[in-house]
C-alpha cells in the first residue's frame, strides 16, 4: 500500500505547478486503496477547477454517498447542495436532500425537495422512483385528501393507471373513516374503474353499501365478488354476513356450506350457520355450531360474548352450559355469579336424580357463601340422603387455580377459606413467592402484623435468592411500614435513602457544548465554500452565546464583519489557496428547488392540509412550523404560525422575539417595535432574555430611524453588561449620528449672521 502522506505531498506538489491532472491522479490513487468521502470531495473540487463539472458532480455523489452510510448527514447534505449549485434538476440530490430533512424533522424542506426530485424524475420517464417518492411524499400527510387527488392527477397524466386506483382506494378508505359514505362508494366505484378484481375494493365496497342501508346493491356487489372468487373464504364468509343481514338465509346458507367444503373447521363460519338457526327458531342444531366457538372465545378472552351465547343456551344443554358458566366465572373472579352458577347446577342435578353431583355443587357453594342458611340446609339433607363416604372428591387444584379461588376468596372477606387454601400449599410449596404474597396480604387484612412481618421477611429471603434485589428492598420496607417496632426487622440493614431529586428550580441554560454538532455542520460548510450557511450557524449562536470568543473568530475567519468589530486581515500562516471558480462562488448560496405548476399546486395542497391538521390549541406546533417556515425562507407562513402560537402563555416570549425578527427581515420595523415592546413589558424575567430582547427593539428603532429611542435602549442595556453584543459600538455609531444631526441644526454664530446682513 503507498504512503498515503506522500501522495498528498505530491499530489499538493503538482497542483502548485498547475498540473492539476496529475494531482488528480494521485488522489485517485488513494480511492483505489482506501476510498472515503474527504478524498471524493477533493477530487470532486479538482475537476471543478478544471471546469469538468460532469466528473466534478460524480465525484461529489461519492463522497457524499460515502459520508452518508458513515453516519455523517449534515456533511453529506453540504455536499448535495454543492451538486446542486453545478445543476439543480440533479434528481439524487434533490431525492437525498429530501430524506435528509426528513429525518431531521424539517418536513416541509422534504416535501420540495421530494416533489423537485419526483419532476426531474418525470422528465427523466423514471416511473419507478416517481412513484417511490409520491410514497413518500403521501406517507408525511396519510390523511390529506386533496393532496391524494393532485397525486392521481400525476398518476393519469403518467399512464400509472395501477397507481391511480390504489390512490382512489385508500381515498375511499380515508372518507369511510371519516363516515362520508357517499364519497367513499364514489371513490371506491372511481378503483373498480381501474381495476375491476380488486377483492378489497369489492368488499370495502360492499361493506359501505351496507353502512348506508342500500342492502340491495351490497348483495349483488358480494354476489359479483364470490363468483370471481368461488375458493377464497374471506369474500365467502362477507356474502354469507351480507344475505344474513339481509334477511336470505337460504342464500347464506349456501355460502356457508362452500365455505364447509373448503375449510371444514372455519370457526367463524360455524359461527354464522349458528346464528342462522338461531334466527330460524333451530337452536339445537344452534348449539351444536356454537361448542366450538365458544372454545375459540374464551382461548381469545371473548369472556362477555361467551357468557351472552351460554345464556341463550341454558335450555338447550343446562349442565354443559352451567359447568362451562362456573368455570368462565372463576376465570374472571366473579364471585356471586359462581355461587350462583353452582347453586343453579346443583338443582338441576337434583332434578336429574344425581344427588352426589349435586351435593357436590352446593357444597362448593356453601364454602364461598357460609352464611347462606338455604344452602346449608341443603348440603346437610343431601349429606344423609348419599353418605359422607360416598361423596365423590374433585382433583387436586393446581397452584394456579388455588391462587385464583384464594384471591376470590380475599377480595369477598372470606378470610377462613383462604387461609385453609395457602396453609395447605404452603406445606407444599414452601418457596413460592405467589403464596407467601397472598398470605402477607391476609395478615394484613386480619391485622396480625406478627404474622404479617413474618411473611415479609420470608418474602425478602426468596427475593434475595431469586437475585431480585429491588422487590427485596420494597418488601423490607413495607415490613418497617407494618411494624416499625418488630425486633427481627432491626438487625436487618435499612434499605438505600434515595434522595430524590426535585426539580423547583428554571430549567438548566443551554452551554456552548450542547451546539457542537451545530459548530461541526458550520465549519463543514465554510469548508465547501458554503459561506451563507456557515454565517447563519454562527450568527445564530452567537445570538445565544453573545460573549463566546470561538464564534467571533470563526465569524472573523469568514471574512465577516463581527458586531461591530473591523474586519481583520488574516495572518500570512493562516492563509490558504483556496480552489476560486466561479461555480464555487455560486455555491454560497443555494436557491430553494423550483416546482413546474402541477408540482407547485401538490406543494400548496400539503402545506394546507398540515395547517388543517392544527388544532388552534396546538400552540407547540404552531412554534415549531413557524421555526420551519422561517428556516425555509417562508416568512409570511412564519409570520403567522408564530401570531398563533404568540396565544401561549408559555410560549409568549419566544413566539413575540420571533414575530420580531421575522417582521424586521420583512422590514416592517414598526410592526417589530409594537411586538417587541409588548413582550418587554410582560416579562418577569430580568434574565439574559430581557436584554437580548431589549436590544432588539433598540435595533427595530434605529432601523426606523427612531435614533434617540435607540440609544437610550441601548444605554440601558450597557448599563447592564458593556460587553454584550458589542453594545458599546451601537453606542458610539449613534452618537456620532446625533452629533452630526445637530451640527446641521445648529445656527450661524453672530458675526456671520451680521456679515450676511
Amino acid at each position: 500500500m503507498s504512503d498515503k502522506s506522500a501522495i498528498i505531498k505530491e499530489a499538493q506538489k503538482y497542483l502548485a505547478r498547475g498540473q492539476i491532472e496529475k494531482a488528480i491522479a494521485e488522489w485517485e490513487k488513494l480511492t483505489s486503496e482506501s476510498p472515503d468521502g474527504n478524498t471524493y470531495n477533493t477530487i470532486g473540487d479538482l475537476y471543478l477547477k478544471k471546469g469538468e463539472k460532469a466528473n466534478a458532480i460524480d465525484s461529489y455523489h461519492k463522497a457524499a454517498g460515502y459520508f452518508r452510510d458513515e453516519g455523517f448527514a449534515l456533511k453529506a447534505l453540504a455536499l448535495y447542495k454543492k451538486i446542486l449549485n453545478l445543476n439543480q434538476a440533479d434528481a439524487i440530490s434533490l431525492l437525498a436532500l429530501g430524506e435528509l430533512n426528513e429525518a431531521k424533522g424539517i418536513v416541509t424542506d422534504a416535501i420540495k425537495f421530494y416533489l423537485a426530485a419526483a419532476d426531474s424524475y418525470t422528465k427523466e420517464g423514471k416511473k419507478e422512483k416517481i412513484l417511490e417518492i409520491y410514497d413518500k411524499i403521501l406517507n408525511l400527510s396519510p390523511g390529506n385528501i386533496p393532496l391524494r387527488n393532485k397525486v392521481v392527477e400525476i398518476y393519469l397524466r403518467e399512464n400509472l393507471t395501477q397507481e391511480a386506483g390504489k390512490q382512489y382506494l385508500q381515498i375511499a378508505k380515508l372518507y369511510n373513516e371519516k363516515r362520508e359514505m357517499e364519497k367513499a362508494i364514489e371513490y371506491y366505484q372511481k378503483s373498480l374503474n381501474i381495476d375491476p378484481v380488486n377483492k378489497e375494493t369489492i368488499l370495502d365496497l360492499s361493506a359501505a353499501y351496507e353502512k348506508t342501508d342500500k342492502r340491495k346493491q351490497a348483495a349483488e356487489q358480494i354476489n359479483e365478488a364470490a363468483a370471481l372468487f368461488p375458493q377464497d373464504t374471506e369474500v365467502l364468509l362477507r356474502a354469507a354476513e351480507i344475505h344474513i343481514g339481509a334477511e336470505l338465509f337460504d342464500q347464506a346458507r349456501q355460502y356457508l356450506a362452500q365455505i364447509k367444503e373448503l375449510e371444514p373447521a372455519n370457526v367463524k363460519a360455524r359461527k354464522l350457520l349458528g346464528e342462522v338457526y338461531t334466527r330460524e327458531g333451530r337452536k339445537d342444531l344452534a348449539w351444536v355450531e356454537y361448542l366450538p366457538v365458544l372454545d375459540e372465545m374464551l382461548l381469545n378472552e371473548n369472556y362477555d360474548d361467551a357468557i351472552k351465547i351460554l345464556g341463550e343456551f341454558k335450555d338447550i344443554d343446562p349442565v354443559e352450559t352451567g359447568r362451562r358458566l362456573i368455570s368462565l366465572y372463576i376465570q374472571i373472579g366473579d364471585y356471586l355469579q359462581v355461587v350462583h352458577e353452582l347453586t343453579a347446577l346443583g338443582t338441576i342435578y337434583l332434578e336429574q336424580e344425581k344427588p352426589k353431583e349435586a351435593l357436590n355443587c352446593f357444597r362448593e357453594a356453601l364454602q364461598m357463601s357460609p352464611e347462606d342458611e338455604a344452602l346449608t340446609q341443603k348440603v346437610i339433607e343431601l349429606e344423609k340422603q348419599v353418605g359422607k363416604e360416598q361423596i365423590t372428591v374433585g382433583p387436586e387444584k393446581t397452584v394456579e387455580e388455588a391462587i385464583i379461588e384464594t384471591d376470590i376468596y380475599l377480595r369477598y372477606g372470606l378470610y377462613e377459606n383462604a387461609r385453609e387454601i395457602l396453609k395447605s400449599f404452603k406445606e407444599k410449596e414452601p418457596g413460592n413467592i405467589d403464596i407467601h404474597t397472598r398470605l402477607k396480604t391476609l395478615f394484613v387484612d386480619t391485622g396480625d402484623k406478627e404474622q404479617a412481618v413474618a411473611e415479609c421477611i420470608l418474602l425478602a429471603e426468596l427475593f434475595e435468592k431469586a437475585g431480585d434485589l429491588e422487590n427485596r428492598e420494597q418488601i423490607l420496607k413495607e415490613a418497617r411500614e407494618i411494624s416499625p417496632e418488630d425486633p427481627r426487622l432491626i438487625s436487618l440493614p435499612a434499605p438505600d435513602a434515595r434522595e430524590e431529586e426535585i426539580g423547583a428550580g428554571a430549567p438548566e441554560e443551554p452551554s456552548f457544548e450542547d451546539y457542537s454538532e451545530e459548530v461541526a455542520e458550520a465549519d463543514f460548510y465554510a469548508r465547501q465554500g458554503l459561506i451563507d450557511e456557515a454565517r447563519a450557524i454562527f450568527e445564530r449562536l452567537q445570538t445565544l452565546f453573545p460573549e463566546n470568543e470561538e464564534i467571533t473568530q470563526k465569524l472573523g475567519s469568514l471574512g465577516l464583519t463581527v458586531k461591530g468589530e473591523e474586519q481583520k486581515e488574516p495572518l500570512a500562516e493562516e492563509k490558504e489557496e483556496p480552489f476560486v471558480t466561479e461555480e464555487i462562488l455560486e455555491a454560497e448560496s443555494i436557491a430553494e428547488p423550483t416546482l413546474d405548476n402541477d408540482v407547485m399546486d401538490i406543494f400548496n395542497e400539503f402545506k394546507k392540509g398540515l395547517e388543517k391538521e392544527l388544532e388552534d390549541e396546538d400552540y407547540e406546533t404552531h412554534y415549531n412550523l413557524g421555526i420551519a417556515y422561517k428556516e425555509m425562507g417562508l416568512i409570511d407562513d412564519a409570520i403567522r404560525e408564530f401570531q398563533a402560537s404568540l396565544k401561549d402563555p408559555k410560549r409568549f416570549v419566544h413566539s413575540a422575539n420571533m414575530l420580531g425578527v421575522c417582521y424586521l427581515e420583512k422590514g416592517l420595523y414598526p410592526l417589530a417595535i409594537d411586538v417587541l415592546k409588548n413582550a418587554i413589558e410582560k416579562m418577569e424575567d430580568r434574565g439574559e432574555s430581557y436584554w437580548a430582547m431589549k436590544y432588539d427593539l433598540a435595533n427595530a428603532y434605529e432601523k426606523n430611524g427612531d435614533t434617540k429611542e435607540a440609544f437610550e435602549l441601548f444605554m440601558q442595556v450597557y448599563g447592564w453588561n458593556s460587553k454584550f453584543r458589542a453594545v458599546s459600538d451601537k453606542i458610539d455609531h449613534l452618537k456620532a449620528s446625533m452629533a452630526e444631526g445637530a451640527e446641521q441644526k445648529k445656527p450661524k454664530d453672530r458675526k456671520d449672521r451680521v456679515s450676511y446682513l
